[in-house]
């Protein structure tokens, strides 16, 4: 538009120096008539966006990999005038939310509505805007912007996987060696009473007790310790692999032949141990929550996260918000993660490690932490299978060794069937 705006200009300049010059009266009106052209061009365009309003409504503030992000924007316009035409571009940053239009003639008075769907691919926290709306004159020389800014963000969370043949033996305590572990949830475990507080739920409180003592006495519940488990993520910089992402090559490419395909099809994992590991974690969590089993989640990436153990669709919600914005940025190698804080599990509970780590070192870990007491329960990202230079056979032959089991998962295995077969549990060969 700019050089559309120069030539228009420079052809006004050499008509007034024709006019001039020559004093013909044919250049003289029309270099008079392009002047005016400009003018009329500027002044139209000044009030181009005058009455423009645009809203946009989300309906959620979360999704998840695999699932829809539904928007719906209103442009208005309640000016005495019609707009000819008006560009909107979207600045959000959640991937191919293309919700960028082109309106045209929009009467005065008059509104337009479309709905944007986006299905989702890649988990994270994302903004969605700023928008910003453009227009200007009929010829197009003058245009005029106006930005409206971001107001809300949304989090995808990573892709959980149904196990219905996921079966690990977790290791339970006798009623002697109950642990004193307090919960806010109402469990099978009541532990003691005290007086009513405001905000106690009926079904807390305990009859027999407020009948005898005349006052209104709660109950307080713990949880049972059998269900305690921990999942510990390795995150390390230096053990993430990532290839390529087909799907993202080809929706890039609005020409290419597959993209009605790749907008289809069954949500994929990204080719990335980080992301296998990330939605086997979320998979395994959910799995054990949705069997009312109180699980915790530990892990290192460009931060420090722990989630402490909890039970329920609450605890899942904090599990899947902190796994959502998560990335392979740890300086910590899972090994010497283990050996720090597997001292702050409690014996006979159990420890899920899900990692990429080629170094067998981080096994030595696990068979210390045996020696407590501590169950462990090793979930391997197969590394070779993303990149052939990569051995794990050491990993393998040395959780064999420790006769710890673990479950292997290579790129483009189906999660359900990697993590729904038998455990490998191997004792080694005399």
């Amino acid at each position: 538009m700019q050089r559309r705006l120069l030539t228009v200009a420079l052809i006004v300049g050499l008509m007034w120096v024709l006019a001039f010059n020559s004093g013909e009266p044919f250049f003289s009106n029309l270099a008079y008539l392009g002047t005016g052209i400009l003018l009329l061009s500027w002044a139209w365009s000044r009030s181009s966006l005058d009455g423009v309003t645009i809203q946009r409504f989300t309906r959620t503030t979360h999704s998840q990999i695999g699932q829809r992000v539904d928007e719906m924007f209103e442009l208005r316009n309640q000016s005495r005038f019609p707009k000819l035409w008006l560009e909107l571009t979207d600045h959000s940053t959640l991937p191919f939310h293309d919700s960028s239009r082109v309106i045209g003639h929009l009467q005065r008075g008059s509104q337009r509505r479309w709905q944007v769907r986006t299905q989702c691919r890649v988990r994270g926290r994302f903004r969605l805007g700023p928008l910003r709306i453009r227009s200007g004159d009929p010829l197009g020389l003058f245009v005029r912007e106006r930005v409206v800014p971001a107001r809300a963000w949304i989090t995808v969370y990573p892709a959980t996987i149904d196990l219905p043949h996921f079966a690990p033996v977790i290791s339970d305590l006798s009623g002697d060696e109950r642990l004193r572990l307090r919960t806010h949830i109402v469990t099978t475990n009541a532990s003691t009473v005290r007086d009513y507080a405001p905000g106690d739920s009926q079904n807390r409180i305990h009859w027999l007790s407020s009948a005898r003592t005349g006052r209104l006495i709660t109950k307080e519940f713990e949880l049972d310790p059998s269900a305690h488990i921990w999942l510990y993520l390795d995150l390390h910089r230096e053990t993430e692999v990532a290839l390529p992402w087909e799907w993202e090559l080809e929706s890039r490419d609005p020409f290419h032949p597959r993209r009605r395909e790749a907008r289809t099809r069954d949500p994929l994992l990204q080719p990335s141990t980080t992301e296998y590991a990330i939605t086997a974690a979320a998979s395994v969590l959910r799995h054990f929550i949705q069997r009312n089993r109180a699980v915790g989640l530990a892990a290192y990436g460009q931060v420090r996260a722990s989630v402490p153990i909890g039970r329920g669709e609450r605890q899942l919600n904090k599990i899947l918000e902190t796994l959502a914005v998560l990335e392979a940025a740890g300086s910590v190698p899972v090994a010497d993660f283990i050996l720090n804080h597997g001292i702050h599990v409690n014996r006979n509970e159990t420890l899920i490690v899900v990692t990429a780590d080629p170094d067998p070192r981080w096994v030595h870990g696990l068979r210390a932490l045996r020696v407590k007491g501590i169950h462990s329960l090793a979930i391997v990202i197969d590394s070779h299978t993303f990149d052939a230079s990569i051995d794990m056979e050491a990993v393998f032959t040395e959780l064999t060794m420790a006769k710890l089991p673990y479950y292997r998962l290579s790129r483009d295995q189906p999660l359900d069937d990697a993590l729904g077969g038998q455990l490998t549990e191997i004792a080694p060969s005399t």
